[in-house]
């Protein structure tokens, strides 16, 4: 076990998707096969609202207590984790934070994202790694974004077209220290140390979902031929596409269930088990 526990306890970062688009017949599937997500994010505005949508269709929430504070960026998360990724509600923690962080990092689209009520930006995140990781493989233009809780050398690399095509997703690139890790079967969970099993409860979901197998993102007024949405739609069970409204749709173990899930208006979000 490399580090998931440390990792889990510290930050509450884990699980990721390993799957990535192995077909080179074009240039988006050459630069998009080193990308893999590593977890994605939902923009909200309540978070006990939104989090208690989850919880009612049988989905279990890392405890408030340790959920994430982002210090220094004025946000915090609510946690929902599968056993090969993991979705994040964001939220302003902290509204004076939030907008001294932007002063400071004004290439960055956090304000805007979370003002998205007023200026219809899409409330989507997708945090993505890279397959032997270096930062010449981003293929698209990034910012460097570093917080004093990152490792001293290492930082954060988060998409330029984030701030300025907001109907676009959020798009980033997490670093290999807090990359996370991924389980194939629950019974993999026996790999963390027990003096951390009570983490193992929280990948258990009493509606029967495990991994993410498809993630579809729409999105208002995309230029779908954009750097990044180029390199989104390379990812293997990665869709970004135009609609009328911001939707994001989960597909858990290849909706084996045959059961979906409307969580609007609380969240931008349909499940499928």
């Amino acid at each position: 076990m490399k580090r998931i526990t440390i990792i889990f306890i510290l930050m509450i970062v884990t699980v990721s998707s390993c799957n990535y688009n192995k077909t080179t017949t074009d240039i988006t599937k050459k630069v998009s096969s080193d990308l893999l997500v590593d977890h994605f994010n939902i923009w909200i505005k309540n978070p006990e609202k939104a989090k208690k949508r989850l919880t009612d269709i049988g989905f279990t929430a890392v405890p408030d207590s340790l959920s994430q504070i982002h210090k220094g960026q004025g946000t915090a998360g609510r946690y929902f984790h599968f056993l090969n990724n993991y979705l994040e509600l964001i939220f302003v923690y902290n509204q004076k934070e939030l907008e001294d962080n932007n002063k400071i990092n004004k290439d960055l689209d956090f304000t805007a994202r979370a003002n998205l009520e007023n200026n219809g930006a899409s409330p989507f995140s997708i945090a993505l790694k890279v397959k032997d990781y270096n930062v010449d493989k981003i293929p698209f233009e990034k910012i460097k974004y570093h917080q004093d809780w990152m490792l001293k050398n290492a930082s954060i690399y988060s998409a330029k077209n984030s701030k300025i095509h907001l109907k676009e997703p959020s798009i980033f690139v997490v670093y290999p220290e807090i990359e996370s890790d991924t389980f194939e079967t629950l019974t993999d969970l026996k790999n963390i140390p027990d003096q951390y099993a009570f983490v193992r409860d929280f990948y258990k979901h009493p509606n029967g979902a495990k991994k993410i197998t498809n993630i579809i993102i729409t999105s208002t007024n995309l230029n779908l031929k954009t750097k990044t949405i180029k390199a989104a739609n390379g990812i293997k069970n990665l869709t970004v596409k135009n609609g009328t409204e911001h939707l994001m749709e989960l597909y858990f173990d290849n909706n084996i269930q045959g059961k979906s899930f409307d969580l609007r208006p609380e969240l931008p979000l349909i499940i499928h088990l």
